[in-house]
């Protein structure tokens, strides 16, 4: 009878963790999206403002990789 309750508390702990991992997912998608949104509108503001896609060019070149 005991081994039928750990069988149990295995299948339990494992829906549950696959559950938090789940949610872990969602959440630091959200977070991701929600930063480069939030980095791409200020990108969009300062071409705007300076009337010139210049900002834009100067993140792409600050993301290249150095050789």
């Amino acid at each position: 009878m005991n081994g039928g309750t750990y069988m149990v508390d295995i299948v339990s702990y494992t829906l549950i963790s696959i559950t938090c991992f789940c949610f872990g997912l969602i959440v630091s998608f959200q977070l991701a999206h929600i930063h480069y949104s939030r980095k791409l509108t200020n990108l969009v503001r300062r071409s705007i403002s300076t009337k010139t896609i210049a900002p834009v060019l100067a993140e792409y070149e600050g993301l290249k990789p150095k050789k």
